[in-house]
Formats: structure tokens, sequence, C-alpha cells
């Protein structure tokens, strides 16, 4: 089978609301002085892989974290779209409530994008960005051609790279390699899927932080923007 692309997904870095336990979802909050460190430990991790297309998040942390991995990659235009937002938190954006309260609190407060929201702007993303990319390089080559797969960056968030990869399998668009298991997803977590002339996706790493215990760097150790009422597979 001939992989057209490989799509690299992966989490920005620390930020001050992460490390105190905030809620951030949709606030436009920073990368911390530890977050730009976990970046560049992500833009050395991947500074030789040849990416050629660069999406990211419109919020500053996504952003930042594309482009210190970009600075690898001269003349890789970075392409910001809001579908790979993390998820609105409504009213609770910006609080910090103990985790019993939270979770409560998420489970009642309407005002929260629900997971169905999430997944069609997730999904939508991918029909809308990654498969034209794909289909282009299945004109340009021929089906069965053996050719060396594109390279693309995605800079996102927990809650949405948990969402979409979970969505991507229920609804078809993806598998999981064998042994490849959706767990958390840390900051600077790299999840690549790989994308074949049917425009089927195979997810062959998820939520890898090598590049950080390599170099024994301390990650929180939750995701308070996560409703962890939504399923999973």
């Amino acid at each position: 089978m001939v992989t057209l692309l490989k799509v690299y997904i992966v989490r920005h870095g620390e930020t001050a609301a992460n490390k105190d336990g905030v809620i951030q979802g949709q606030l436009d909050t920073q990368l911390n002085e530890e977050g730009i460190r976990q970046a560049g430990l992500l833009a050395e991790r991947l500074k030789d892989v040849p990416f050629r297309v660069a999406f990211t998040s419109d919020l500053q942390r996504a952003k930042k974290t594309a482009e210190i991995v970009l600075a690898h990659h001269p003349g890789v235009e970075l392409q910001e779209r809001k579908e790979l937002r993390e998820r609105f938190m409504g009213s609770l954006q910006g609080t910090k409530l103990p985790s019993q309260v939270r979770k409560a609190a998420m489970r009642n407060e309407d005002s929260i994008e629900t997971g169905d929201q999430m997944r069609e702007r997730a999904i939508a993303w991918w029909n809308e960005a990654i498969i034209p990319v794909a289909k282009q390089r299945l004109e340009e080559h021929g089906q069965g051609q053996t050719i060396e797969p594109l390279n693309v960056l995605a800079a996102s968030h927990g809650g949405l790279i948990s969402i979409f990869t979970n969505a991507a399998v229920l609804e078809g668009l993806a598998e999981a390699a064998p042994g490849v298991g959706f767990g958390r997803c840390w900051n600077t977590a790299v999840s690549i899927i790989e994308v074949d002339e049917n425009l089927k996706g195979r997810i062959v790493k998820y939520g890898d932080i090598s590049h950080l215990l390599q170099r024994q760097v301390n990650v929180v150790d939750a995701n308070v923007d996560e409703v962890e009422t939504d399923s999973a597979v």
C-alpha cells in the first residue's frame, strides 16, 4: 500500500494555566518558559522531517509551538485553522476548581462545546484540509506508484487531538495500527497518521513524548480541559 501523506499532529507546549490546573478552553494563553523549552525539544526531534505543509490552531500556545518547530523548516507556510482549537469551555474558562467539582460542572454546564460539535469540526478539518492534499498527491503520481510520503505538521490541543483520533476510528476514516492505544495526550506529544492511496488513515503513533523523557522533562499529569464523560476507543 502506498503512503501519500504522513500527518504529524502535535500538542502545544506547557502553559501557566496547564501547570496551575486552570481551565483554558479557547482562552488565548501563551507558552510558559517550560513550554518553550518543550517545544524546542519537539523541534529538535522533528528537524529532519521534511515538512511541506503545516497547519495550526489559531490560539497562541499552539501557533508558537508550530513556529518553533518550523524554525528548522524555512519556507513552509503556517496555515491557521480555527477547527483545530481546543474545546470551548464556556463559563468555566479561566476557572480553577477541585477535581470532583470540576467533573460535575463539566457534565452539567450547558455552555461547554459538546463532544458531537467538537467531532464535527475536527473531522471537517481533516476532510477540508488533509484529504485535498492527499488527492492532489495522488493525481500528481498516479495510483500504485512508489513515492515519498509528503509530511504535514498540525499543531493543536489535547482535547481536540483525543476527540479527533477517536472519531476518525469510529467513523472509518482511520484505523489504529497494532499496538497503538489512545491514552493521555501530554504537552508536545506527537501522533502520526499515515494516509494511503485509498485516502484511509492509519494511526501509527499516538501521544509519544520520547523527546521529553530522554531529557527527563517533567510533564503536567492532567489536562483539565478534557471532558471525561466523552466516550473513547
